[in-house]
């Protein structure tokens, strides 16, 4: 389902036409109206004011606004959820700039890659935002789904996008059923910033292969392919054991690097047992493949740095190392249940899973 909405969104997108973006509830928990910015008109400026706070903006990706010369609305990033405002404008040679054709204007403008600086004028009634590259998968938020979507329609990654207000409740934003139904009423697809992260993550490589070299270890021979994460810079490494090429049904442990128990063999964890477990199930089935993962933000230590907390964020790009490594079917060597739950859902992981081999000693 999320998946068919989210292609629905982007053919709605590519039409020209408006979609309802909603956030998590533990976030803005607020739906935006977004389009593409080149496809802006007089009468869908006019619907989207009609509609929504009319606090018009346009999100860029950063390169953009460095091009355009739109510096930072403040020197200090003040909005709690860390939307990046740019100074207003408005295209040159419109009247006053606050009507539906005048913010039409700037906001196609904004879009057009024959635009330049002098081209607008600042400040103005239409807001510049600063998306951040990597989109969704690096910031859920609005401002980069707006982009995201214009970009994956195969229009220039420039979205225009405002808050949809309540009619229930007036003075405050439109939430859950009241968005539903207002894109039921308008006869428009409604998808949720999850649903697009989810799309990215199963369509869009996460990582990209940085090196390879053999490894003997006690269990057996490796070879050891080192990847990085596209959107967060983080390093992974893949075991791989035996051919694993065009596998079905090839054996896989996802492994969360521990810096005490894997490296100084602490007992305060299982982690140490895990993966010499994972490596020698894996040796004993003459192919397969652990994979290293590193969580985004640096070490992870379980009871020290990390007081034992679950790790997340890590099956994604183990499922985007599996594909690299032309894994296609899977059977779970140990894990958790959520990276059990990622690799269903990314196509790799049916039901079966084995228990990692107890180690010796």
């Amino acid at each position: 389902m999320s998946g068919s909405r989210v292609t629905d969104a982007l053919a709605a997108v590519a039409a020209g036409r408006p979609v309802v973006v909603v956030d998590d509830a533990d976030r803005e928990d607020e739906g935006d109206l977004i389009f593409a910015a080149e496809c802006a008109t007089p009468a869908l400026l006019a619907f989207t004011v009609r509609h929504t706070s009319g606090f018009v903006c346009v999100a860029l990706p950063e390169a953009e606004c460095t091009r355009l010369a739109l510096p930072p609305m403040h020197h200090t990033l003040g909005d709690r959820f860390g939307t990046a405002y740019r100074v207003t404008v408005d295209l040159r040679g419109t009247g006053t700039g606050i009507s539906a054709a005048d913010r039409s204007r700037t906001v196609a403008a904004l879009a057009a890659a024959h635009t330049r600086s002098a081209d607008l004028l600042r400040p103005g009634h239409v807001v510049p935002l600063a998306a951040r590259e990597g989109g969704v998968l690096r910031r859920p938020g609005h401002t980069e789904a707006a982009v995201d979507l214009a970009r994956l329609a195969g229009m220039r990654p420039a979205g225009a996008l405002c808050e949809i207000v309540s009619t229930a409740r007036p003075g405050e934003m439109a939430r859950g059923s009241e968005l539903e139904g207002f894109a039921r009423d308008h006869d428009l697809v409604l998808v949720s910033i999850a649903e697009l992260v989810a799309h990215r993550e199963r369509t869009e490589a996460q990582v990209v292969r940085a090196a390879a070299t053999a490894l003997p270890t006690g269990p057996g021979q490796f070879r050891a392919v080192g990847y990085r994460g596209v959107a967060d810079g983080a390093e992974h490494v893949a075991l791989v054991h035996g051919e694993v090429g065009e596998g079905r049904d090839v054996p896989v442990h996802v492994h969360v690097e521990c810096l005490t128990g894997d490296v100084f063999g602490s007992r305060a964890c299982g982690c140490r047992a895990a993966l010499d477990g994972a490596l020698r199930t894996v040796t004993a089935a003459g192919r397969g493949v652990v994979v290293y993962a590193r969580p985004a933000g640096g070490v992870r230590a379980c009871g020290v740095l990390d007081p034992l907390r679950p790790p997340s964020g890590t099956a994604v790009p183990a499922a985007s190392i599996l594909r690299d490594l032309g894994v296609w079917s899977v059977r779970l060597v140990g894990g958790t249940g959520s990276v059990h739950t990622v690799l269903v859902d990314q196509g790799l992981c049916g039901d079966d899973r084995t228990a990692p081999q107890a180690v010796a000693g």
